[in-house]
This record gives structure tokens, sequence and C-alpha cells, in this order.
């Protein structure tokens, strides 16, 4: 065999292969190459900054973990380490600079709503993160300004050595030292409309720097302010005042049997009044909605009655039905089959007083007494048609009243037709009652199916 003709052979085999790939395929293809080239160099994101050189935290950040692969020079081509490095933490100098920056910034963004330290009626924005690493802890020291600070601390109050402005500022001090609490909160709501305190707001800023271990802190910044009362509105002005006056009875009177309760308060005269228990108003409102619901029971009561009824009839029907056939099948008439059906069911209710009485049967006991007592048959028959009103009896008793009024020619095929059908409707409904069953299983299945997860799942996480 010829090498280079099977070998050209195969070739062009393979050529004609490629004139079959469609275009489109080598655009995809090369559209998925130039993206895999693009996302290489995309997202090749390199830990250093320049050659020999990793980028740091920022101030006050923590150490920032990182991977380095490296190659030591007639050692090893390839070693990994698993490194943290520090965030950056200032020179003291440059802190220093740094608190007084920040604390430019915070005495403008501190006054929250206010207008100036001169006019303290809202609560104070208190921000203890300022950013670049530096934190910032705040305290209010009331005391009387003028254009000093005065600090105390250690104050022993004795009536020799305490001079008569020591105890002043003293009882200054405590009567205002929670006024502003730790988050910039303000408690002026009991001020009086001319009333106000002074006092300090003391700033520290604390930060890292290089060379220390623990938080390097700023000297104590002192912002001067003057808090006033709070804005209020007539309604808040005299709840406060109401409650400032009650308090004062209260402690006035703490030795009496009762308490003298405020009759003027800011100018307006109080009359009291009584609230009543107006619990008894959910009286009737319960009353009424236990008429309802008794309404509604009874509704869904006369319900179910009338649908155990209609069952009662469905089932019935082929019982009946299939009896008359074979007594019409043996020679009895329809009257004597009627009235042998009425009577074969009032013997078995005087036999049996718990057996449970049947609509249609009933019915059958009353055409018995009407034909007994002369009644038109014909007659009989429709009214009972009327009251059980029901399609398939209508039907059935229609037949009956057709073979009595025409003869009796035909009639036991009529009736076979009418007992398959009705074994076929009471199949149905069998059917129809057992999904109706499957139906209201459900809530049960799924309640126990609840019960047993948590028996078996709070053993479990118990075990852990």
């Amino acid at each position: 065999m010829n090498i280079k003709k099977i070998l050209k052979e195969k070739f062009n085999q393979l050529v004609d292969r490629a004139k079959k790939i469609k275009k489109r395929s080598f655009y995809v293809i090369g559209a998925g190459i130039i993206f895999a080239i693009l996302s290489f160099f995309l997202n090749r994101d390199s830990i250093y900054v320049r050659p020999y050189e990793i980028e740091r935290g920022s101030y006050g950040t923590q150490k920032t973990p990182y991977k380095i692969t490296l190659e030591a020079e007639n050692l090893s081509k390839n070693m990994e380490f698993s490194v943290s490095v520090s965030g950056r933490k200032y020179e003291e100098e440059e802190a220093k600079e740094k608190f007084l920056e920040k604390i430019e910034k915070l005495k403008v963004e501190i006054l929250g709503e206010n207008e100036d330290f001169e006019h303290i009626n809202s609560s104070l924005k208190y921000i203890n993160d300022l950013g670049d690493g530096i934190r910032a802890s705040y305290s209010f020291s009331p005391m009387k300004v003028n254009e000093y600070y005065e600090k105390y601390e250690n104050i022993k109050l004795k009536e020799k050595s305490a001079s008569e402005s020591e105890i002043e500022n003293f009882k200054y001090f405590v009567n205002y030292q929670n006024v502003i609490d730790g988050s910039g909160k303000v408690f002026n709501d009991d001020f009086k409309v001319d009333e106000f305190c002074t006092g300090y707001i003391e700033i520290m800023l604390s930060t890292e720097i290089k060379g220390k271990e623990g938080p390097y802190k700023s000297e104590k910044f002192m912002i001067p302010i003057r808090i006033i009362a709070k804005d209020l509105t007539p309604i808040e002005s005299f709840k406060v005042a109401f409650k400032k006056m009650f308090l004062e009875k209260d402690r006035e009177t703490i030795d009496n049997d009762t308490i003298e309760l405020p009759k003027v308060v800011n100018n307006f005269k109080i009359i009291y009044k009584e609230k009543r228990n107006l619990s008894f108003l959910i009286m009737p409102v319960l009353g009424i909605l236990a008429a309802i619901l008794l309404e509604a029971r009874d509704k869904e009561k006369e319900k179910e009655i009338k649908q155990r009824r209609l069952r009662l009839l469905e089932i019935d029907y082929t019982q009946i039905i299939t009896k008359i056939l074979l007594y019409v099948s043996s020679g009895m008439t329809i009257r004597n089959s009627m009235i042998r059906l009425a009577d074969g069911y009032q013997n078995n209710i005087v036999n049996n007083e718990q057996l449970e009485k049947r609509a249609a049967y009933e019915e059958l006991v009353v055409v018995k007494n009407k034909l007994s007592s002369g009644y038109s048959e014909i007659k009989a028959y429709e009214e009972m048609a009327k009251n059980i009103n029901l399609r398939t009896y209508t039907r059935f008793l229609n037949i009956i009243i057709q073979s009595i009024k025409n003869g009796n020619k035909d009639l036991k095929n009529i009736l076979n037709m009418e007992v398959q059908d009705a074994l076929y409707e009471r199949k149905q409904n069998a059917k129809k009652l057992g999904e109706e069953a499957a139906t209201k299983l459900v809530l049960p299945l799924m309640m126990m199916l609840a019960i047993i997860m948590v028996v078996i799942m709070v053993p479990a996480f118990m075990g852990m």
C-alpha cells in the first residue's frame, strides 16, 4: 500500500472537515482567548507597591496579613511566609499636630443643633472615633466660669478650713454634675426660664505613636460652655413644673398620712379628675362577638345537617332502587314494594332505638301512610319527590309515575339501568368521601411531623 497516498487522503479529509467548521466558531474561540488574556492581566493583584516594598495599613488599623513567596539565591527557589504588617503610627510631634487639627474640627461638630457654646439647650454630638486612628473621650465639669478654669478635686468640707466660696462652688458642682451624660445628652428639662449652668467640656484625644506601647494621650482640651433652659412648649413646661412641685410636696409632707396635690402650676388652676376604668365596655363587645359566633356556629351546624341528610339520601338511593327492582322482578307491584320497604324500616327502628333516622325511608313511611288512607298513589309519589328534592329521586319517581300511567312495560329494564347508574354514582361518592378524608388528615399529619422533628432535633442539639 502506498503510504504517501494514505497520508494525502487523511490530510484532505482534515482539510474538508476544517472547511465545514463555521467562521462563527473561530470568532467564539478567539473571543474566549482574548477575554482570558485580559482577565489574566487585569486580575493580577500584586501585594508589592514597588520592588522590595509592600503596603502598610493606615493609622489606627490592625495588622494586615500577607502571604509572601520568595526565592533565596543559591538556597531555594520557592519559599512561602505568612507575615503580619502593623498599621502606621505617628511620630509624637506629628500626633500633636494631628490632635490640634482634629480638635478644631470637633469644636464645630460637637455643637450638634446648638447655635454656639454660650447657648447649649439640646444634646451635644460626642464623636468617639475621629478617624485617622484618633479617638476622643469626654467629660463635663460644672463650675462658675468667668475667664479662667478652676478644677475642684479632693475638697474637704470643714467649717474651720473650707471657705464660704469653696462650699458654694462644691454645691454648684454636685447640683449640676449630671447635667450632661457620657453620650452628650443634656438634661435641662427642669431648668427654670432664666436658669443656666456653666462649666467645661474636657476632651482627651488618644492614638498610637511610634516607640510606645499603649495609647498616647493628649493634654485635656477644655471648652467652656453655658447650658440654658430648653425651649419648651407651654404643655411641656407645665409638665416639668408639675413634676417638680409634686416632688417638693412629697418631701414636705413625708410624715403625713396624705399628700396635698398642687392647686396652681405656672399660673394655671388645676382641677383633678379621676380616670375611670373603661374595661366594662368590653363586655358588650364580647357579647356581640359571642352572638355572632353562636349564629355562625348554628349556621355551620345547619349546613352540616343538610350535608349529612344529602349524603344519606345518596347512600340510601342505591339500596332503595335495588330492593324495588328485586320486588318488582319477583312479581310485586310498585305500591306493595314501597309499603314493604317502609315496614322493614319501621321494624328496624322499633327493634333498635339507637338506629339513625334516614330521610329517604322516613318519606317512604309517609307515602305508606298516605296510601293506606286512600291517598292517590301518583300524587303521593309526586309529593315524595318534592319533599326529597334530589335529582336522582325525582328521576326514579317520575319513572314509576310514568309506568303507572302508561303501564308496566319495560319497567324492569328501566329500573335495571337506574340501578347501574346508581351503583356508579355510589362509587363516585365513595371516592369523593375518601379524598375529603385524606384532605382532613393533612393538618394532623403535619402536626405529628413537627412533633417528631422536635423530638429528634432537641436531644441532638442538647448533645452538641
